[in-house]
């Protein structure tokens, strides 16, 4: 299989005029058995697997992901490397090149070409029909293409390349320092697998960080059946208007975000109600740190249905101790 040593990615990225950016999370790995792990174990089958992969940047990880699958959805940022990219492999697979498409495209346009090559941004284009992503991805895009994972989710495996310490983050135990809000969505929706710890020396430019391949799988909440894959989106919207409060208690937190957001304040009435009469309920002077995502989802729940059952059990569910 070809494969990019640092010199030839040197030459490479000299000949089309691009220096990478370590601030924009290009960095490219250069160690040929990390390539090859991360392949195996992602247990890909040739028949089947329709894979994404994002940020693709010269093909090293893509031309072993396109001889074990098959189809590969390649989403790449950078012009200059995209067009690289079609070039290259338009002389060996048949490629379907689009540039920033909409999720019409793949309503009227099943592709069958092998390699599906976007240009485009992977937070924003529409993500083709896919079962699993491998990917070493841009590294400062780590947290929001984690929620949009969460949100668009069709994939037995999702195996990513991170930072050690983002790994920590998506991990992080309630009541943690690095308990936030993208724990509290991947602890409601996702397991996550730490597998393997990379070097930085296994990248060029060499990242100042230590980094993480791990294997996301989904929940039981993410069957189309449960009421936390009905509502994900309003949960991650949830997320983001509290936890800016974390370290408050939960009555201030859901105080401030629902002054903030009057469209929020009306679509969550009930909460206004629950958060009056602090002293009926005692547990909303607990910090909201202290709150497990399951938790802090039947707070979302109550204020979208206004179910007094579930405040009962509310009440019941909350009655911890910091």
């Amino acid at each position: 299989m070809p494969f990019l040593s640092k010199s030839a990615l040197l030459g490479t990225l000299t000949t089309l005029g691009i220096r990478l950016d370590k601030s924009r999370g290009q960095c490219y790995l250069i160690d040929q058995n990390v390539v090859e792990f991360i392949v195996s174990h992602a247990q890909l089958d040739p028949e089947n697997d329709v894979v994404i992969e994002i940020g693709p940047g010269l093909g090293t990880l893509s031309d072993y992901l396109i001889q074990q699958c098959k189809q590969v959805i390649l989403i790449e940022f950078d012009n200059k490397i995209a067009c690289y990219l079609r070039e290259y492999y338009e002389n060996k697979y048949s490629v379907a090149f689009l540039e920033n498409p909409t999720a019409k495209d793949w309503n009227v346009i099943e592709r069958k070409e092998k390699i599906i090559l976007i240009h485009g941004d992977a937070l924003k284009v529409p993500f083709f029909p896919a079962n699993k992503i491998v990917s070493n991805i841009p590294y400062q895009i780590s947290a929001p293409l984690i929620f949009r994972i969460i949100e668009s989710w069709s994939y037995s495996t999702v195996n990513l390349m991170v930072q050690r310490e983002f790994a920590e983050r998506l991990l992080a135990p309630v009541n943690s320092k690095n308990y936030s809000r993208i724990s509290a969505a991947t602890g409601l929706f996702l397991n996550i697998k730490k597998v393997r710890q990379v070097p930085a020396t296994c990248f060029y430019p060499a990242p100042r960080v230590e980094s993480m391949l791990i294997e996301i799988t989904a929940k039981p909440t993410l069957s189309k059946e449960k009421a936390a894959f009905q509502y994900r989106s309003d949960y991650l919207a949830f997320l983001r208007g509290i936890f800016p409060y974390k370290n408050k208690s939960i009555r201030n937190a859901l105080t401030h975000c629902l002054k903030r957001d009057p469209h929020v304040k009306e679509k969550l009435s009930p909460l206004v109600q629950l958060i009056s009469s602090p002293a009926d309920y005692p547990f909303l002077s607990h910090k909201l740190r202290s709150f497990s995502p399951p938790q802090l989802f039947s707070f979302l729940l109550y204020g979208l249905t206004n179910d007094s059952q579930e405040l009962a059990q509310l009440a019941k569910q909350f009655s911890i101790k910091e």
